[in-house]
């Protein structure tokens, strides 16, 4: 199974900026203002190409200032250095949880996803309206699960590690916002999140009422 970790800012709706309900926290990209982070819309279904489906960002770097960001697909076992997009891939989302720690925990994942070496852009709307979104995932809204915040809270169970030197786990994100978990010490914590996540049949927070009050 094709498997990639992405570090994104925390929220708990992941449906645009609502001002003093939901905010984009721990942000990956510190050069940017809250309200133009791209994550924002991660666990937002819209309709393209006519299906309903969710777009969602992550941070990619360039080698350099002036090369332009990608992620480096091949990385993922099963791709091929020429290729520009993975299928078929479990893309796990993760974040620092405000408040606890610096723990990064699973908020959400798409299965079967698309994952893009380049940013793609989708165009909403036109004129005066129109509306420019940035992605490099991409999944059927369908196969798209956000964990509500309490479920979150389950460190046990959703906890992602970083290395943090000899000291810290052998595994995990370092100084990138991607993880491709292909190290052999990751091998039964990779195995035993895929099998927590299909195993997963609770609340679906994409779909909770927005709490507005």
């Amino acid at each position: 199974m094709k498997v990639l970790f992405c570090n994104i800012a925390y929220m708990e709706y992941y449906r645009g900026n609502i001002p003093n309900v939901d905010m984009p926290v721990n942000m990956t990209e510190r050069s940017k203002d809250p309200s133009e982070a791209e994550e924002q819309y991660n666990f937002l279904s819209c309709n393209l190409d006519t299906d309903d489906v969710c777009l969602g960002y992550f941070s990619a770097k360039g080698s350099s200032s002036k090369t332009t960001p990608q992620v480096h697909i091949e990385k993922i076992p099963g791709v091929e250095n020429g290729q520009d997009v993975a299928e078929d891939v479990l893309v796990v989302w993760c974040a620092k949880k405000e408040g606890a720690e610096n723990r990064t925990v699973v908020v959400g994942w798409y299965k079967h996803a698309k994952v893009y070496r380049y940013y793609q852009e989708a165009i909403f709307g036109d004129g005066d309206d129109e509306f420019h979104q940035l992605y490099n995932v991409v999944a059927k809204a369908d196969d798209c699960v956000l964990l509500p915040p309490g479920e979150r809270s389950r460190y046990t169970k959703w906890n992602v590690p970083r290395k943090k030197g000899s000291s810290g786990p052998a595994f995990g994100f370092s100084g990138s916002n991607i993880w491709f978990a292909t190290e052999e010490k990751a091998k039964d914590y990779v195995k035993n999140m895929v099998e927590r996540i299909n195993d997963y049949y609770d609340d679906n927070y994409m779909y909770k009422e927005l709490d507005l009050v």
